[in-house]
């Protein structure tokens, strides 16, 4: 019964999206063109791109700007754009649909300074879903990449999406407006009130409701095809997307009506199936061609449904997304489909969530490259002078398995400082230290442990280095768990020391802030790991199935893949009871959970997370 009623909250929510969808859509017309991030007269050619629902923005932008407004505009599938660049795009503008900034869209974002000008398209917002979205999205924005959004940001809980195809189409007119205003061809664009495009949207379901009348009952059953005239088929791609992701069925074609004769009508003839007319008030001969199609077919196994646009140009792809998903809706509902649990749901992650890494932001002159051991004083000192933040990883040499080097949090630390110093302006990465407080391993040949008091010392000891130097905030915060506690204790000595260093060499103190709250770190953790189906205990605490893909994404050839084997799998709550005063007592193997699920993707996502609680921490400083 329980499953039954989140079933119906699902279609219960597709419907909500749908009742707000002209509002929403009323409301993106009516907003001015956005700024451009480059001046269209000064590029050879636009390039748009997308992948799911943002594929149909793209094209549609495309043929708005070649068609209407004379520019080279082409679309370019994601794939083609994996590597951030294609030859000669230093010429050319870049313009990037993805209403989530999904990891795999992140492509052709990969290296924005290697065109004239690059446009992202998206629903992310700095502070909504996903921090991980949203560092991807300031990265973009430091490298001078332009941002135009829509709604709405948050429409992941079903595969089918309703408003944001609906207003990224919206956008991607707009983007077209900003272009012809560019260029003084406002007038070449067609043009429909916002009301009356949201009123027409608003109709969808009486509309859908006139084209079934005097259809065969089971027409909503048949397999589908989509037909439409003019090269308007091409521009369909989101209408055979929204029938394979509301209804789960096999891609249907959409196919050019003149063409259907030539081959497409032969290979359906057989079959039970209901041929989807786009019509269009303004397209010349549609009535006459959709007549002789009528001479044409079985009516016994075929039907045809007329839905009819009568807004002008590409504007009457808002109507039929809008009978599209009316249609679909009713399906859902008549069969009792839940939405939320599509087939395949979370074994996509490996293609989907493969990604880039963010993109380096340009450097001027005398800035440091974000990692101390790579600069030369006088960039530090320019970083200095502007108020800088010193982060200090701290890493460990300790076994990790049979198939983890000891060097495994130390890569980790090194991995995460970076990625830290890439999110908080200012910053530079130490070196990490590779020796931590690691008694718990110490039974295990080969791993080295300070003793608390030690690596206070040490840290003691770098903490005035940076406040003589006139760091202005220092961020602390541990690869390895062991040494939490110790650096938790510290805090209050750390901070005297450097408000005495700073003090003595005339200079105002750093803030000293540390990361030590392996609660919540864990959590997080363990939040990625249930979105693909990890269990805590196999996700682990130690050389597990985090610590195995972390690795897997920095260093894969460092791995002895051969060694793969679950260790102690247990879920208590209160893991260091298995740790102290030696894990090898209570895992014989060193390893605490199963690294064999592990995977790179996987990795990636984790360091995103990671990095995210540290970037939170740092920038908030009241925490320790």
């Amino acid at each position: 019964m329980r499953e039954a009623h989140s079933a119906a909250g699902a279609r219960a929510r597709l419907r909500e999206r749908f009742a707000e969808a002209p509002a929403l859509l009323e409301r993106a017309l009516a907003a001015p063109p956005p700024d451009l991030p480059f001046d269209p007269r000064a590029v050879r050619r636009v390039r748009t791109t997308g992948i799911g629902s943002s594929e149909s923005h793209a094209r549609a932008l495309a043929w708005w700007l070649a068609e209407r407004l004379g520019l080279d505009a082409r679309f370019t599938p994601a794939g083609a754009l994996a590597s951030g660049r294609i030859p000669g795009c230093s010429r050319d503008a870049l313009v990037v649909f993805s209403q989530g900034l999904s990891p795999n869209a992140r492509f052709a974002l990969c290296a924005p300074d290697a065109w004239r000008g690059a446009l992202l398209v998206t629903a992310v917002t700095p502070n909504g879903v996903g921090a991980g979205r949203a560092a991807w999205l300031a990265a973009l924005e430091a490298a001078r990449v332009g941002v135009v959004r829509f709604e709405p940001e948050n429409e992941y809980d079903a595969l089918m999406r309703i408003q944001g195809p609906l207003c990224g189409l919206a956008a991607a007119f707009g983007i077209a407006r900003a272009f012809a205003r560019a260029l003084g061809r406002e007038d070449h664009l067609e043009r429909a009130e916002p009301s009356k495009v949201a009123a027409r949207v608003a109709g969808a379901e009486r509309a859908l409701d006139a084209a079934l009348e005097g259809v065969a009952p089971d027409a909503l059953s048949r397999r589908f095809v989509l037909l439409a005239t003019g090269g308007y088929a091409s521009l369909a791609h989101n209408l055979q997307q929204k029938l394979l992701e509301g209804l789960w069925v096999p891609w249907p074609p959409a196919w050019d009506l003149l063409e259907l004769a030539h081959g497409p009508f032969q290979q359906c003839f057989e079959e039970r199936v209901t041929f989807l007319a786009l019509r269009r008030d303004d397209a010349a001969g549609e009535a006459e061609w959709l007549g002789r199609l009528r001479e044409m077919l079985e009516p016994e196994r075929h039907a045809l449904v007329e839905l009819r646009a009568t807004l002008p140009g590409l504007h009457a792809l808002f109507e039929h997304e809008a009978l599209l998903d009316a249609l679909v809706l009713r399906r859902i509902e008549r069969d009792g489909q839940d939405p939320a649990r599509w087939p395949g749901r979370g074994r996509d992650a490996p293609l989907y969530r493969a990604a880039p890494p963010q993109p380096a932001v340009a450097s001027p002159s005398l800035e440091p490259t974000r990692a101390l051991a790579d600069s030369v004083w006088p960039e530090l000192a320019n970083s200095l002078a502007r108020g800088a933040t010193a982060v200090v990883p701290l890493g460990a040499t300790e076994q990790h398995g049979p198939h983890l080097p000891f060097a495994t949090d130390t890569w980790i630390a090194d991995a995460l400082a970076v990625r830290v110093c890439a999110r908080v302006p200012g910053a530079v990465a130490l070196p990490a230290l590779a020796f931590g407080c690691s008694s718990e391993h110490a039974d295990f040949p080969g791993t080295m442990s300070l003793r608390a008091d030690t690596l206070t010392g040490i840290l003691t000891d770098l903490v005035a280095s940076l406040a003589r130097h006139g760091f202005s905030r220092l961020f602390l915060f541990s690869a390895h768990g062991g040494n939490a506690g110790p650096l938790r204790a510290a805090v209050p000595r750390l901070r005297e020391t450097a408000a005495a260093s700073a003090r003595a060499h005339g200079i105002a103190p750093p803030r000293v802030v540390a990361h030590t709250d392996l609660t919540g770190l864990t959590a997080a953790l363990q939040r990625v790991a249930a979105e693909d189906g990890i269990a805590p205990e196999v996700a682990g605490h130690h050389a597990g199935e985090i610590e195995a893909s972390l690795v897997l994404a920095l260093r894969p050839g460092a791995l002895r893949r051969d060694a793969f084997a679950a260790g102690r799998l247990d879920p208590r709550a209160e893991v260091q009871d298995l740790f102290y005063p030696s894990l090898r007592d209570n895992a014989p193997t060193g390893t605490v959970g199963d690294p064999r699920p592990a995977d790179a993707a996987r990795g990636a996502r984790y360091l995103e997370a990671w990095v995210d609680e540290l970037v939170t921490c740092c920038l908030r400083g009241d925490e320790s």
